[in-house]
């Protein structure tokens, strides 16, 4: 089964954030620096229009609403609002709870055979926003739902990663036994799972208790959770063609249209065409971890280029735009905010995450590690960060972004122990020819001044030329400015740099290999972002069903696995010993070089002044700080 990721783990389904979270454990999402018929569903609260933000995004929504289906983090942000009540809580100072709105009580216990079961009571009270009762079966059949043979086969891809460490996950997702023994029903407010043994310790125990409810009663109509004492599993009528009817149908599937739901905010309407949603309040919702209730009646998470956002923002069509990098974004947000007399202001901090140059390393040149270190010598990374951020970001060389504690703890030691990689094109000629870059398209040597390409001898006898295939998006000035500083400067050596520009969704496809037969592309670039558990573990894992929307280079290395898996079995309270890991980590990562990071900046979020209390931070973003925010 394919894996969903994160960048964001993202954590959705499994880990809660202020509303309610991005895939515990994943990858964060990805950013780029339908169906519109109406299901049935519970009346929206009446809103005062006044009472609203329209958040503009530059990375525009596709329809999937639910996760399991792509990641993007304009998805992700509607998603996080509209889901809720997992079991655990990320707080805003870096803290796992249970969160005691949902949780009425919690144990956890050490078994003879050194697995560990967590037992967790919810509390009564709790409905969807269309009045219907949850209960434990609902956080049961999250489970099932996503580990089933019947999601698998509506392309889905497994957001629980979590359920990865439950005993008898395997038997259940390769269909072997319709029980998932390891997760168990054990009354209407009652449920355990069961972690293996071999994956304890973990870093995050408490987030392998993260579970959050999906209506049983929209998916799987007529369905049952049951338990005969043996581990949960589906009743019998839970099929594929189920699933196929109530998720995947493109006018009512509840993967375009979410309705039912028990997050803080609920979907009015997403117009795939304007590539706009709508989200009220949701009257049923309880309440966050410490009992805030959200009081913005109205988001509108509206489309917008980087290029006409801060005009929009001028002219109050749109409240707020949020995460913005690059100086000439930035400076033109801040002479905005000088310009308004109070009317717009902004908010700014370090960036969890980091923009970045990424290569399919399993294939093509970029397959060959001193092809990625050759491009990194052809790129003037300080320059580029210079231009691209006016002085407002920082090149990183590794897996981190600035915001991060273990950077901040290790900042001296991986400036003097990590390559920079400093533009020095004769090192990235000696590299290529260390690679076997040494021939021309005749098979003979590569003369300089004479041929254009170089080629490689491959074990088979054939010659692979030195062509890179780069997909990047539209209307992208990373895009931009990459084009105009690394061409000439791969020409010079014999490389080729053919780019294609589209969609960014297409783009994400192309990574993820979502319905690509064979991949073609190279190289990429992107944004990512760090979630608070970033899973080294699974982005490095050589394992084929990591491949993908986690490990989005498809690099296979023993060494980086096998420091990913050691950062995994860290017990949390051991601090000291993950930062000295993750500094290995970043060093192996460094030589490698999957990605070549280009910046890690200092972002902003630009607002109309009616909104109150907003306090973003690099783990703490829109969806989070919205939900403490008011219109004054």
């Amino acid at each position: 089964m394919k894996k969903f990721l994160a960048l964001l783990l993202a954590a959705m389904m499994t880990l809660s954030f202020a509303a309610c979270g991005d895939q515990g454990g994943t990858t964060p999402s990805n950013t780029g620096d339908n169906p519109s018929s109406d299901a049935s569903t519970p009346t929206p609260t009446s809103t005062d229009t006044k009472n609203e933000i329209i958040r503009g995004s530059v990375t525009d929504l596709d329809a999937n609403m639910m996760a399991g289906w792509t990641n993007s983090a304009a998805n992700n942000e509607v998603r996080n609002l509209i889901f809720g009540y997992s079991t655990i809580f990320y707080t805003k100072d870096g803290q796992f709870v249970f969160d005691p709105v949902v949780v009425k009580s919690h144990e956890d216990v050490v078994n003879e055979d050194g697995t560990k079961t967590y037992t967790i009571g919810i509390n009564e009270g709790l409905t969807y926003n269309d009045g219907t009762a949850i209960t434990a079966k609902d956080f049961v059949f999250t489970i099932l739902l996503y580990n089933s043979k019947a999601f698998e086969a509506q392309d889905g891809s497994d957001v629980m990663t979590m359920a990865l460490n439950y005993v008898g996950h395997e038997a259940y997702n390769s269909g072997e036994s319709k029980v998932f023994s390891g997760v168990r029903l054990l009354d209407d407010y009652t449920f355990s799972v069961t972690i293996k043994a071999e994956e304890l310790p973990f870093h995050f125990d408490v987030t392998y208790a993260s579970v959050n409810p999906m209506p049983i009663h929209v998916i799987a109509p007529e369905c049952e959770v049951k338990d005969d004492g043996q581990g949960a599993y589906m009743s019998d009528n839970f099929t594929a063609d189920l699933l196929t009817k109530t998720i995947s149908d493109s006018a009512t599937g509840y993967r375009y249209l979410p309705k039912v739901t028990c997050g803080p905010y609920q979907l009015e309407s997403h117009d795939q065409a304007t590539k706009q949603a709508v989200l009220t309040l949701n009257p049923k919702f309880a309440g966050l971890y410490d009992g805030r209730k959200p009081t913005i009646e109205k988001l509108i998470l509206k489309s917008v280029t980087s290029a006409t956002a801060i005009d929009e923002l001028k002219a109050g069509t749109i409240d707020l735009f949020a995460g913005v990098s690059g100086g000439t974004e930035i400076n033109s947000g801040l002479t905005a905010v000088e310009e308004s007399n109070g009317g717009l202001t902004y908010s700014t901090y370090l960036r969890a995450g980091y923009g970045q140059i990424t290569f399919s390393c399993d294939f093509g040149p970029t397959q060959f590690v001193e092809v990625r270190q050759a491009i990194a010598y052809l790129l003037d990374r300080d320059e580029f960060a210079r231009q691209y951020s006016g002085g407002f970001a920082k090149v990183v060389d590794g897996k981190y972004g600035l915001s991060l504690w273990e950077y901040q703890e290790n900042k001296d030691k991986l400036e003097t122990e990590l390559n920079h990689y400093t533009k020095n094109p004769e090192t990235a000629k000696q590299r290529l020819i260390d690679g076997g870059w040494t021939l021309n398209k005749d098979g003979n040597d590569f003369v300089e001044g004479t041929d254009d390409l170089r080629y490689k001898k491959m074990d088979d006898g054939s010659l692979m030329p030195l062509e890179i295939k780069w997909a990047n998006s539209p209307n992208n000035p990373v895009s931009d400015l990459l084009n105009t500083m690394l061409p000439k400067e791969m020409e010079k050596i014999g490389m080729k740099l053919s780019p294609t520009t589209m969609e960014f969704g297409v783009l994400l496809n192309n990574i993820y290999r979502d319905g690509i037969e064979k991949p073609e592309y190279h190289m990429f670039n992107l944004a990512t972002g760090f979630v608070p558990i970033s899973s080294y573990w699974y982005e490095s894992s050589m394992e084929e069903k990591f491949m993908g929307n986690y490990n989005q280079n498809f690099l296979r290395d023993e060494q980086l696995a096998k420091l990913g898996y050691e950062l995994k079995a860290i017990p949390s309270d051991d601090r000291e010993g993950w930062s000295a890991k993750w500094l290995e980590y970043q060093k192996r990562w460094n030589e490698l070089l999957p990605n070549i990071p280009l910046y890690s900046d200092e972002y902003h979020d630009f607002y109309d002044s009616k909104l109150k209390g907003y306090e973003p931070d690099g783990l703490w973003d829109f969806t989070s700080a919205i939900l403490y925010s008011d219109i004054g």
